[in-house]
């Protein structure tokens, strides 16, 4: 019988022992009594600095007499459940299907549709992925921005230039098909039982590739530097064709929107063309950096720079009533700040890292939230002109360049600017400026309020050595399309909103998700029978909590 044993504890160094010995001392008998052991699942257990541990999951077979159920020292042992199959059959039907972005949701979507035998087109605005980061290297490193070819737009979506973060709490089945479809395509084996998986912006370009020219290989047509123009409509307002810049029509019955949520030309013209959406709350702030080692000794204690351990993380809320908070968000432990504008005239922060995450810094967003109220518009598009207002701000305040704002936390937290920055990360560079003339007020308070809360939460993280760059402004979509539980929209049938910049997503991993659940939908449209490991989660409602 093949058993799954829970929260078993394993000291540093243990974890690459074998673990046939950790069963045999948990359970008893020998280590030779436990055969076919996979770790399903490793946390780190940092609560106590003293004795930090990781917590695992086994699965085994054995001969030996268990019996399940809860075990002294707080070990579970259950029967393993069955792997979930993903295969399915072809639909009877084959839809013209156009795919509108090559991020996670679209990629996916592709991905899910190829198992249906639906080849789709995959529209890009942007380039492929080696002229993609010759255009986000020029910004980087000579402060030109590239309209179409930056950190939002181009294979891969915005997700090709993050931290890579595979990590949600969205409890989706298909999260194992997003991870297994990473791994097949160069990450790391190990994002299948890590409790926060991650590949680093370095492998997921390299993945984002691999899984376009399978795509292509399985029937799927990319099209890069095809920007979606227009949409055309029948009598009826069902989708019938897709108008690209270059005046190019491709009729198609479904078309799916997985732009991202920096396409505002995009959400432009869907308001025109009289597309139902919706205003959506976000956050706003900025970038915070430390130096790693600071974050390491702080989360660490006497463990810091045990080789088992990797680069320390945090999660920080300061909750101050009346739906008003700040919060770390999307951090990145041995990463760095990055420059993600992709409009003229603005400038947008993100944090990045790399697969081994060693740059010896370590960034997170620092944000509040920003309810609809606060947009000052009724319009439907009122949060994205909120945001442009602000990211024009964070341009001036940089110079009228493509800098970043930037600000030491002691002067932010004094409400004075000396001008004095601590090291950073950041490129193209940094611009000594008072970074509340970039902030809306009641965002700059409630930083303003969180950062000595946690400070006393995560020793030195208002220290002399601590850099606040702005504006962090795209943590989500500032809106939603509506649609409904077919997937389509609920004013244009044909019309599939999806992924993050739809409003039903917010990270890697569940807007993947979404693109998955939006090709079941066209499947089962198609003929296809439901999909039933994800039809249930399928009705759950949106992902849009990701961090």
């Amino acid at each position: 019988m093949r058993y799954l044993l829970s929260n078993l504890p394993l000291n540093l160094g243990e974890e690459a022992l074998d673990l046939t010995l950790a069963l045999a001392r948990a359970l008893g008998g020998a280590a030779g009594d436990y055969a076919g052991v996979v770790l399903e699942r490793r946390s780190l257990d940092a609560r106590h600095k003293g004795s930090i541990r990781f917590l695992t999951a086994l699965s085994f077979e054995t001969t030996l007499p268990l019996a399940c159920g809860p075990l002294a020292g707080g070990l579970k042992l259950d029967a393993a459940p069955e792997p979930l199959a993903h295969a399915v059959a072809p639909a009877p039907r084959r839809p013209r299907v156009v795919v509108v972005g090559s991020g996670p949701a679209g990629t996916f979507c592709a991905l899910r549709l190829l198992d249906y035998g639906i080849e789709p087109i995959v529209l890009e605005r942007g380039p492929a992925m080696g002229e993609r980061v010759k255009a986000v290297s020029g910004l980087w490193q000579d402060g030109v921005l590239d309209p179409e070819a930056n950190a939002q737009f181009g294979e891969g979506g915005a997700g090709t230039f993050s931290d890579g973060k595979l990590t949600t709490r969205i409890g989706h089945p298909a999260t194992r098909y997003v991870l297994e479809a990473f791994v097949r395509f160069g990450a790391n084996p190990r994002i299948l039982y890590l409790a926060k998986p991650h590949v680093g912006t370095d492998v997921i370009r390299r993945c984002a590739v691999l899984i376009r020219k399978d795509a292509e290989a399985r029937g799927a047509q990319y099209r890069f530097w095809a920007r979606l123009e227009d949409v055309r409509f029948d009598h009826q307002g069902r989708v019938c064709a897709a108008v690209l810049a270059s005046g190019e029509e491709l009729p198609c019955e479904a078309l799916v929107l997985a732009p991202g949520h920096s396409a505002r030309d995009t959400f432009e013209m869907l308001h025109r063309r009289g597309v139902a959406l919706r205003q959506k709350p976000f956050a706003m702030g900025v970038r915070v950096e430390h130096p790693q080692d600071l974050i390491d000794r702080s989360q660490y204690g006497p463990g810091a720079g045990h080789p088992s351990l990797p680069a320390a993380d945090y999660r920080l809320v300061c909750n101050f009533g009346l739906n008003r908070a700040a919060y770390s968000f999307c951090m990145c432990p041995g990463g760095e700040v990055i420059q993600c504008a992709s409009e003229p005239g603005g400038v947008v922060v993100n944090g990045m890292s790399l697969e081994k995450r060693d740059s010896g810094f370590a960034n997170s967003g620092l944000v509040a939230k920003v309810g609809t109220a606060d947009f000052g518009s009724d319009h439907p598009l009122g949060g994205m002109y909120f945001q442009r207002k602000w990211e024009q701000a964070a341009f001036r305040a940089a110079g009228e360049t493509y800098g970043a704002p930037a600000m030491a936390v002691q002067d932010f937290i004094k409400g004075r600017a000396s001008g004095r920055l601590p090291r950073t990360s950041f490129r193209p560079f940094a611009v000594a400026a008072d970074l509340r003339t970039c902030l809306p007020d009641f965002v700059q308070e409630q930083l303003a309020g969180a950062l000595p809360v946690f400070d006393r939460k995560l020793h030195g993280f208002a220290s002399r050595e601590a850099i606040l760059l702005g504006i962090e402004s795209r943590t989500s979509s500032p809106l939603q399309l509506l649609r409904g539980e077919d997937g389509q929209s609920v004013s244009h049938p044909g019309l599939y909103p999806c992924g993050e910049g739809a409003g039903f997503a917010g990270g890697i991993t569940s807007a993947a998700v979404d693109g998955i659940r939006v090709a079941e939908w066209i499947a089962q449209a198609a003929g296809a029978p439901e999909f039933q490991p994800f039809a249930k989660a399928a009705r759950a409602g949106d992902l849009a909590t990701e961090y």
